[in-house]
């Protein structure tokens, strides 16, 4: 493991220091219906205090998804499992959300986000995967830090999604900030996906997602064939994006679908 990267992620957690932790209680239950919502494939998820550095709770489809016991699923278990170049820019990444969680949005909004980006993890079997770690954070410090954060991997390996350095802050009724360079000055550009697509084309989006093929989709809404396909090229031009696998990946870590 690299240690000299660790120490970068975990400095960049500083300014989140808890001096006045809440004591609550979390709800399983909701917290696995939130982690179905945030979803788009295979996953699990793990609930991490802040406060003490500590897993407090690992989903059992760990084993199925990462082929790891959640009983070793650990802080440092993560870092060990990182791939190497994406260790060595993690702690942009965690810098990038301390900052945008901390200082750009008031404390009673820190809720209503998720931080998203992309990242490889070696499987058991020694292969590595393309995970989109989604964290929302569920219990906010009586000072105003993050405490609890839900953490999610959704293995994404299929999409063949380009790993980068760039993170996204979707808002839950508030604005969302997607695809933000973490490299220099960090200034985060808000895009307003909501109104960017029609209804008819967050359905067509909604379906590709789903694995569906052109001429299914169009059974499905009763369009034809060549409708189906307008719409698509439509949407290509609006996103910027070459191809539907590209378009996918993209909506998939920007959550838009």
């Amino acid at each position: 493991m690299d240690d000299k990267s660790v120490a970068r992620i975990k400095e960049a957690w500083k300014p989140n220091k808890i001096e006045k932790p809440v004591k609550t209680e979390l709800y399983l239950n909701i917290i696995e219906q939130v982690a179905n919502l945030f979803s788009a494939g295979s996953f699990y998820y793990y609930i991490m205090n802040f406060d003490t550095l500590k897993m407090e709770h690992v989903d059992q489809r760990i084993r199925s998804v990462l082929g790891i016991d959640p009983k070793d699923w650990s802080l440092d278990k993560v870092f060990s499992l990182v791939h190497p170049e994406d260790l060595k820019h993690m702690h942009q990444k965690e810098a990038a959300a301390v900052d945008f969680i901390l200082n750009r949005i008031p404390t009673e909004d820190i809720l209503r986000y998720k931080v998203v980006y992309v990242l490889r993890l070696r499987h058991a079997d020694g292969s590595f995967r393309t995970f989109l770690q989604q964290s929302k954070t569920l219990t906010v410090s009586e000072d105003g830090k993050v405490q609890h954060v839900l953490g999610i991997h959704t293995d994404v390996t299929y999409l063949n999604m380009p790993v980068d350095n760039k993170i996204s802050f979707i808002g839950d009724g508030r604005p969302s900030f997607y695809a933000v360079p973490t490299e220099g000055d960090f200034t985060p550009e808000h895009y307003d996906y909501s109104t960017l697509f029609t209804t008819r084309e967050k359905e067509i989006l909604s379906n590709i997602a789903k694995g569906k093929t052109f001429g299914e989709i169009a059974g499905l809404l009763n369009l034809s064939p060549h409708t189906i396909n307008t719409h698509k090229k439509n949407i290509l031009r609006k996103t910027d994006c070459r191809n539907t696998t590209e378009l996918i990946a993209r909506c998939v870590r920007d959550g838009i679908i």
